[in-house]
């Protein structure tokens, strides 16, 4: 099972920028995919379920939306959505399975340096503190729900989680770090795991993670990022995509 997230930049429907990342999109070829800062026309292609964030910022025009997940029909009985504190930027899928596994799908984007979020300001990361704390209760709160139903939180978290900073700050690390942990969270894609700083020999960390609750089916092959490089990033969008693909005996019942 392939999974991967990726933050679009807003392109809009029918340009060079879109034309060039369903290109990739189809190249990747996930079941499982993550858009963030999208829009609807967006798509993996024909074979897909989706659940979509309600509408954007007001600078996006058209349906523009922070996040929308999609799901490979394959083997798929239902994708419902659910409801999240945060309906603008955040959105949840329940996945159902034929086999009769299920798990849960919470897409993201946190605040970014500079950016303010409802009444909070953006100074000292206080934005993205307030935003934290509301999202780590939804995910408390959905595994309360969902007992022992894997858990998979992806996007754009707008933090490095790596030793050396590179974007973000120390506190809002910290926070993260702290919230993933109460919630039983490991993400998969910093440290030796971070495919964005080995894609470019250490220049860039990962602020696009992928993480999910334990689950001893679950083995991860590999994580992976793309574009090749810098260059190449350039006129496709202002974050590399991140990728894993993961093994798996049967999703939790």
């Amino acid at each position: 099972m392939k999974i991967a997230t990726w933050n679009l930049e807003r392109a809009q429907p029918h340009t060079p920028q879109a034309e060039a990342q369903q290109q990739w999109i189809a190249r990747i070829n996930a079941d499982l995919w993550i858009f963030t800062e999208t829009h609807t026309a967006a798509s993996p292609g024909a074979g897909y379920q989706s659940v979509v964030s309600d509408l954007a910022t007001t600078d996006t025009p058209g349906d523009g939306r922070w996040v929308q997940i999609w799901v490979r029909d394959q083997g798929l009985r239902q994708v419902s959505p659910l409801a999240t504190a945060d309906p603008d930027r955040t959105t949840c899928a329940l996945i159902e399975l034929e086999n009769g596994g299920r798990c849960l799908v919470y897409g993201t984007v946190l605040p970014w340096l500079g950016s303010a979020w409802r009444t909070y300001g953006a100074e000292d990361g206080v934005a993205f503190l307030a935003a934290l704390a509301v999202q780590q209760a939804d995910w408390q709160r959905l595994q309360n729900v969902y007992p022992n139903t894997l858990l998979v939180v992806a996007g754009d978290f707008n933090q490095d989680l790596n030793v050396l900073p590179y974007y973000g700050s120390r506190r809002t690390k910290q926070a993260l770090r702290q919230a993933l942990l109460e919630a039983d969270l490991e993400c998969l894609t910093f440290g030796d795991n971070d495919p964005v700083r080995r894609l470019i020999n250490g220049q860039h960390s990962n602020i696009d993670h992928i993480c999910m609750t334990h689950d001893p089916q679950l083995e991860i092959q590999r994580t992976f990022a793309w574009p090749e490089g810098l260059e190449e990033l350039r006129g496709l969008s202002d974050h590399f995509g991140v990728g894993l693909e993961i093994t798996c005996s049967g999703l939790s019942g």
